[in-house]
C-alpha cells in the first residue's frame, strides 16, 4: 500500500517534470529558429541604415519578411527603402500588398494607404496619391499629414482654389512648413485673373487675401498696380502708402509707382516732403535719392548735392553715391570724365548686386519672389540693404519716438 501510494504521489511530479523539460525545449528551439535570427536580422539592417548602406539593408530586412511576413512596421519600413532609392514600383508593390491584408485595424490602414499615396506621389502619379489623400482627411491619425501632402500638389499643380481648401483648415491645427497662407494663394487667383484680363476677379481675389491677411504686402502691391493700371492713381497711391503700417522695408519696391502717382496728381510738394519723411524715418536711401532728384530739377545741382552729403556720409550707398556722382559730372566747374566714368561703374555696380534676399535660405536676386525660387518657401524674399535689416518692430519703435 505504501509503495502504490508514493507511486500515485510521484506520477503526477513526473509529468509536470517532463512537460517542463518539453516546454524549456520548445521555447529554446523557436528562440534559435525564429527570435534569434530575426532579432540578428533587425541588428544587421539597422547597422547598415546607419552606415548609409541601403542596398545591405534592404536585403537584411528582406529576410525579415520571409520569416515574419505579417510585420507591419517591417513592411513599411522596407517599402520606404524602396522609395528612398528610387525603386517606387517595388514600393507600390509591398504597400499596396499590405493594404490589401486581412484583419488591419483603421489606424493601420491608414498608414498603409498613407505610404501608398507617397509612393504615387514619388513616381508622379498625382491622380491616384490625391484620391488617397483626400480619403485620409478625415481620420485622426492621418488627417494632418494628408492635408499638408494634398497642399504640396496643389501647389505643384497650381491649383490654387484646392490649395486655399487644404490650409484653411490645416492651419487651425498647426503652422504649415513652408510659410504657406491662403493670403498668397488667392494673389496667385488675382495674378491669373489678370492675366486674362479678368479685372473683377482681380480685385475680388485681392479683397479676399487682404481679409484673410490684412498685412498682407504682396495683396496690397497687387491692388495698387491694378489700380494704377486703370487710371485710379488716388487709390493707387493710398494703397502703396499703407504699406508702411504693414512692412515698411517693402516701400522702396513701389517708389517709382509712389512717384508716378504723385506726377499724375499734380502733387510734387506732397511727393518731395514725403520722400523726405522716408528717409528721415526709416533711413530708405531710395527715397532719399528720389527726393535730391527732385530738388535738382526744383533749386539746381548744388541744393541736391548739399542734401545728398550728409546721407552720404551716414549711409554710403551705391545708388546714392552714382546719383551725386552723376549730378556734379554735370555740373561745369566740378565735373570729369573720371567722375563720369566712376559713376557708370557704380551703376554697373548697383544693378548687378542682389536688390533681394530669402531670409530663409540666403537666396539673393534682382527682382522680388513672393515664394523663393531656392528654398520654395512663401514670403521669405526681402529687400536688402542697411534698411531691410531693421527689425519691423524696432523700426515702429523708432517711429513713435
Amino acid at each position: 500500500m505504501q509503495v502504490q501510494a508514493l507511486i500515485a504521489l510521484l506520477l503526477p511530479l513526473a509529468a509536470a517534470s517532463g512537460w517542463y523539460t518539453a516546454r524549456k525545449h520548445y521555447q529554446k528551439k523557436f528562440l534559435e529558429e525564429h527570435v534569434h535570427p530575426l532579432t540578428q536580422a533587425y541588428r544587421r539592417g539597422l547597422n547598415y541604415l546607419l552606415d548609409d548602406k541601403t542596398d545591405k539593408a534592404i536585403a537584411a530586412v528582406g529576410q525579415i519578411l520571409e520569416q515574419d511576413d505579417e510585420s507591419l512596421e517591417v513592411q513599411i519600413a522596407f517599402g520606404n527603402l524602396f522609395r528612398r532609392r528610387g525603386d517606387v514600383e517595388r514600393a507600390i508593390e509591398i504597400h499596396t500588398r499590405l493594404r490589401a491584408t486581412v484583419g488591419l485595424t483603421e489606424s493601420q490602414r491608414a498608414r498603409a494607404d498613407f505610404e501608398l499615396a507617397l509612393d504615387y506621389l514619388r513616381a508622379g502619379l498625382y491622380d491616384r496619391s490625391e484620391s488617397l489623400l483626400l480619403s485620409l482627411v478625415e481620420t485622426k491619425t492621418h488627417g494632418k499629414p494628408a492635408l499638408q501632402q494634398l497642399m504640396l500638389i496643389y501647389q505643384q499643380q497650381k491649383e490654387w482654389q484646392k490649395a486655399i481648401d487644404c490650409i484653411i483648415p490645416l492651419r487651425r491645427v498647426m503652422k504649415p512648413k513652408h510659410g504657406e497662407t491662403a493670403a498668397h494663394f488667392f494673389c496667385e487667383l488675382a495674378e491669373e485673373a489678370m492675366s486674362y484680363h479678368r479685372l473683377k476677379d482681380s480685385r475680388d481675389y485681392l479683397a479676399q487675401a487682404l481679409k484673410d491677411d490684412p498685412n498682407s504686402v504682396r495683396a496690397t502691391i497687387a491692388k495698387g498696380r491694378l489700380e494704377l493700371g486703370n487710371g485710379e492713381y488716388r487709390q493707387a497711391y493710398e494703397s502703396f502708402q499703407s504699406l508702411e503700417s504693414q512692412n515698411p522695408i517693402f516701400l522702396s519696391v513701389v517708389l517709382p509707382h509712389i512717384r508716378l502717382c504723385s506726377e499724375r496728381l499734380g502733387q510734387e510738394r506732397e511727393l518731395m516732403d514725403y520722400l523726405d519723411y522716408l528717409y528721415q524715418s526709416y533711413g530708405l536711401v531710395s527715397a532719399a535719392v528720389e527726393c535730391a532728384i527732385r530738388l535738382r530739377q526744383r533749386d539746381g545741382i548744388a541744393a541736391a548735392i548739399d542734401y545728398l552729403i550728409p546721407i552720404l556720409e551716414k549711409t554710403p550707398d551705391s545708388l546714392a553715391i552714382s546719383h551725386a556722382l552723376s549730378m556734379l559730372s554735370e555740373d561745369h566747374h566740378h565735373g570729369s570724365q573720371k567722375m563720369r566714368r566712376l559713376s557708370a561703374l557704380l551703376k554697373e555696380i548697383m544693378e548687378g548686386g542682389q536688390q533681394f534676399c530669402c531670409d530663409h535660405c540666403g537666396f539673393g536676386s534682382s527682382q522680388i519672389y513672393w515664394r523663393c525660387p531656392s528654398c520654395q518657401y512663401w514670403g521669405s524674399v526681402r529687400p536688402t540693404g542697411p534698411f531691410s535689416a531693421l527689425d519691423v518692430q524696432e523700426i515702429e519703435s523708432n517711429k513713435s519716438h
